[in-house]
């Protein structure tokens, strides 16, 4: 059955978190709008004197826009922009647009064209009280893209931010006004590929201005006659700018790709790990905003990794703190907007759209970043869940990676794949999950299906026995470990330990959903590749330790079968704080 999604948003004052009105955000396919205007940029590439911007670095187009408004609050939007062919806007003077002192010839191939993506925060609904009768809006977005510029045939990364500027002249019409600085790579603006025009700190750039209309699609949900007969007629959940909010944490694995290496050498040149932290809220149970940092290379050490900066010396990229990324996730939660939102549902999946920054501490360079992505998580109950993401992720220059993309192959791109895997933990009030009508049905037995304290002893009991095995083995077989530090090297006691919890994760959950035992897995595989690549242990090391932590598991559950099964005197219990353990005679 088609459920209909029905999210109020409480839009709260930026000084006090008390509510102050309610409004009704409807339906994945309400809100849609276009926009078509005229834009003109102002190239500003490094080492060059904006002063002078007029007329070498001046240049007009057009721009076509598509976007959603999940709530009054945020939004997200899809632009094209063709810049320097239009007749009629013709600027013979533009030097600043690649390729370099050749005026008209940019233009006289095609000019250029980009993508872009936007992720709009509406100021004064979020900061302020949403009305429905505003006719101005004013909302800031970050920015991220790619270009293509036809007159030297290379395409670029970008990102930048913005400002756009709305003003309603009917319920369908307005007109606009935008305005964003924008981040690209020396393959787009750049004179030839030189350090200087790379664009890590220091960046070939533009602004960009527009001006146009847009017009909105399909039925509104802006009337409060309307949003009165809905709320009435089908109910409602609440959502204040308070509610909904998140934080997570979880171990991040990166494989480098940078332009010109071979990936099939990801391991042991390109493998980092490292740590990652967000917080995010929901508008909406479809779409969500999130802040993001991740710092790889910094606490652990891979002793094979070559495919960093500086080339020359790829260690030192640990001993000065590794590299780190900023960013921001545009989170569309892909279960509920195409299965329809059930607040009793425990598994989703969500596809997100990423920007920032990306900088390696050793050379103090920045760039910017893009990447998509997909993610799962799994609710334990109403304030807990695990996840798990991988997504691919694109930097430009020194930014990211061995080799350097400049001019001569900014078509290609430096990348690296992110696996992360963690716990999310629900701040505030989650509406969505919590505070509802069926949240007695939902979370009044939130373990239900599964023995938690059982469960608890199971996996400690495994990883125990994983331990003495191959401490015992250790002992007996005594290899030499690949760094020649000791005589401990078979089996591999951290992949036995991680490959036993592993395990007992894969039989508790395998029921309610597969990708908890995937990421349990890939956790502890993981931990084998890192141990391998610190040349701590042979690969065979390895298997033979994840050979004993999957058989510690099944050994220890089969026993407990035996012992705590129907029928059995034994019984495991929770007291306040603890687990019991009892047997009756």
């Amino acid at each position: 059955m088609r459920t209909k999604i029905l999210v109020i948003a409480l839009v709260a004052n930026c000084l006090c978190a008390k509510a102050q009105e309610v409004m009704v955000a409807d339906g994945f396919w309400r809100n849609w709008y276009v926009q078509f205007g005229l834009d003109m940029t102002l190239q500003n590439p490094y080492g060059y004197d904006f002063s002078k911007v007029f007329p070498n670095g001046k240049s007009f187009g057009l721009d076509l826009a598509v976007g959603k408004w999940f709530t009054h609050q945020v939004g997200v939007r899809g632009k094209f922009n063709w810049e320097n062919k239009l007749p009629l806007l013709e600027n013979g003077h533009a030097n600043w647009l690649a390729p370099f002192y050749e005026p008209g010839e940019n233009r006289r191939k095609g000019g250029y064209i980009a993508l872009y993506g936007d992720a709009l925060l509406n100021l004064h609904n979020l900061f302020g009280t949403y009305r429905p009768d505003r006719t101005w809006n004013a909302s800031v977005y970050p920015r991220i893209g790619i270009n293509y510029n036809f007159g030297v045939t290379k395409g670029s990364l970008l990102a930048g931010i913005g400002v756009l500027n709305t003003y309603r002249l009917s319920d369908r019409w307005s007109v606009y006004g935008d305005i964003a600085y924008i981040m690209t790579g020396s393959g787009f603006v750049g004179a030839e590929k030189t350090e200087a025009t790379g664009t890590g700190s220091n960046s070939n750039g533009y602004l960009s201005i527009g001006l146009g209309v847009q017009m909105n699609l399909g039925p509104l949900t802006d009337r409060s006659e309307k949003l009165k007969v809905k709320s009435e007629k089908l109910g409602v959940l609440t959502n204040g700018i308070w509610d909904n909010w998140f934080v997570q944490a979880g171990l991040d694995m990166s494989l480098l790709n940078p332009y010109g290496c071979n990936f099939g050498k990801v391991i042991p040149k390109g493998l980092t790990f490292g740590l990652n932290g967000a917080l995010g809220k929901w508008f909406t149970p479809e779409f969500a905003l999130r802040g993001r940092v991740q710092w790889d290379n910094g606490l652990i050490p891979n002793n094979g990794l070559e495919w960093v900066a500086p080339a020359d010396d790829p260690k030192q990229n640990y001993k000065k703190g590794g590299f780190a990324a900023v960013s921001i996730d545009a989170m569309l939660n892909l279960t509920n907007a195409f299965a329809g939102y059930e607040p009793t549902r425990k598994w989703h999946t969500t596809g997100y759209v990423r920007a920032g920054i990306i900088t390696q501490f050793v050379e103090g360079s920045g760039s910017p970043l893009m990447g998509v992505g997909l993610e799962e998580t799994y609710r334990l109950n109403d304030r807990w869940s695990l996840f798990g993401a991988l997504g691919y992720q694109v930097s430009t220059s020194e930014g990211m990676g061995f080799s350097t993309t400049g001019m001569e192959v900014s078509a290609g791109s430096n990348g690296y794949f992110d696996i992360d895997f963690g716990v999310r933990l629900d701040i505030g009030r989650n509406q969505f999950y919590r505070d509802v009508e069926s949240k007695r049905k939902a979370y009044s037995q939130p373990m239900t299906g599964h023995n938690w304290p059982r469960f608890a002893v199971n996996t400690i009991a495994s990883v125990g026995v994983a331990y003495g095995v191959k401490t015992v083995l250790k002992a007996m077989i005594k290899e030499e470990r690949p760094d020649h530090s000791d005589n401990k090297s078979f089996p591999s006691g951290h992949a036995a330990m991680a490959f036993a919890a592993a395990r007992s994760i894969d039989k508790e959950f395998r029921k309610d959903c597969i990708w908890i035992p995937i990421a349990g897995y890939a956790a502890a595989t993981a931990v084998g590749i890192q141990r391998v690549a610190r040349d701590r242990h042979h690969w065979y090391d390895v298997l033979a330790g994840a050979a004993v932590g999957v058989g510690s598991a099944e050994l220890t559950w089969w026993l407990s079968d035996k012992l705590l099964g129907s029928g059995s005197n034994f019984a495991v219990g929770t007291s306040g704080n603890t687990v019991d353990v009892t047997y009756c005679f």
